[in-house]
């Protein structure tokens, strides 16, 4: 139903002729209008504009982002967005739809154009943000498209990514390190989120789930799980902050494992944000615990 009413808004807004065809960049005096999809994009887009640009986010934070749809409200708002800045790859279906039809193609940015995608099972995987790399090279791109619509405030696009960039250097600095002398080379998380971070620190995930935390995982899927721990001798199970725990519960339970949290960092909870915590300060906390696991 809701997939019948983007269409439905899509329609409408093409006959009424509400496109954003022809609209200047950015009115002088004013600042630019940012929409991001969701939490890490927002991250980097609030850190590389401050108060130079109003900012908004489309998934709210706290909810599952990989089947979210906006409302009616928020996609005649977007309309208004003098850039529109989306993950792609799969992880935001609705934001494809309003590229070309709410929001022109070149007041886009797709972050996941910019770095070399991973694919697991015929399907690429769209956790692109959970490799550091990866969000400096996006940031760039969001520097450069900040600094296209609002030249005026270059300087301050520029000084405010270099620190950016400086403090993901840093986080990536700290990762390799800390997992430099693994005595373990597997972790067991809930849900197949993690490849990204995987690939660059050189360790391997076990998912419990798919691509998306929404896949239930077969029973002969958990009785091999199951099997595989007590062949391997795992000491822990992952969790996350936002999916359903049940699965991962029960294998903790048959398994005697401890668990932990890896945080995927698709949104945060309200209590993250009553910390002012922050993508960075949440990536040290999964390093914290992936050394338990792989390190300890």
């Amino acid at each position: 139903m809701k997939k019948i009413i983007i269409i439905f808004v899509l329609v409408i807004l093409l006959i009424t002729g509400c496109s954003t065809k022809g609209k200047p960049n950015v009115i002088v005096g004013e600042k630019p209008i940012v929409y991001v999809s969701f939490y890490p994009l927002y991250f980097l887009a609030e850190e590389i504009g401050r108060d130079n640009i109003d900012l908004k986010m489309v998934i709210p934070n706290g909810v599952d982002s990989h089947d979210y749809e906006p409302s009616m409200k928020q996609l005649k708002a977007i309309e208004e967005a003098d850039v529109f800045i989306y993950n792609g790859a799969g992880f935001e279906n609705w934001a494809e739809k309003l590229v070309g039809t709410i929001v022109e193609e070149d007041k886009t940015l797709k972050a996941s154009d910019y770095v070399e995608l991973i694919e697991i099972n015929g399907t690429f995987d769209p956790h692109i943000w959970l490799n550091p790399e990866n969000m400096n090279r996006i940031g760039e791109k969001i520097r450069d498209i900040f600094i296209s619509l609002d030249e005026d405030n270059k300087n301050e696009y520029e000084k405010n990514f270099n620190e950016l960039s400086n403090r993901l250097k840093i986080l990536d600095k700290e990762f390799k390190d800390g997992l430099k002398d693994k005595k373990k080379d597997t972790i067991l998380v809930s849900h197949s989120a993690f490849a990204y971070m995987a690939d660059r620190y050189d360790f391997q995930q076990v998912s419990v789930a798919g691509i998306n935390p929404e896949q239930e995982p077969s029973p002969r899927t958990i009785a091999n799980i199951i099997e595989m721990t007590e062949e391997e001798n795992f000491e822990y199970i992952f969790l996350e902050t936002l999916a359903n725990p049940k699965t991962v519960d029960i294998i903790a339970e048959e398994t005697n494992l401890k668990t932990l949290l890896l945080n995927p960092l698709e949104g945060l909870t309200e209590e993250e944000q009553n910390n002012g915590e922050d993508y960075i300060s949440i990536m040290e906390k999964n390093l914290i615990n992936l050394k338990k696991a792989l390190v300890e």
